[in-house]
């Protein structure tokens, strides 16, 4: 009975994480403000997302450079980096 009680238990965990896995929308909304009107004119954004099913991974990806990766589960989002932009920053050259 223990068994079958928790292949239940994981079984509804893991349906409960795929139904409420966040969309990009989501992950936007989450961002406040969308964090592409932030950047000067012409530069080129954009949000890497990796779909696991149960959660999924966002990046925003801001002239070819990686900024922070937020992961995506149960609803919520929570910081798993600190972003990988390269220094001097590209914002530094630009101002």
């Amino acid at each position: 009975m223990k068994k079958y009680s928790l292949l239940f238990l994981v079984f509804t965990l893991l349906m409960v994480a795929v139904l409420t896995n966040p969309s990009e929308e989501e992950y936007l909304e989450m961002t406040g403000e969308p964090f592409y009107e932030k950047w000067p004119e012409g530069l080129e954004v954009e949000v890497e997302r990796v779909n696991f099913f149960l959660f999924s991974a966002y990046t925003p990806v801001v002239a070819g450079e990686h900024g922070i990766t937020h992961l995506g589960v149960y609803g919520g989002f929570f910081q798993i980096s600190n972003g990988q932009f390269d220094y001097p920053s590209w914002l530094e050259i630009l101002n």
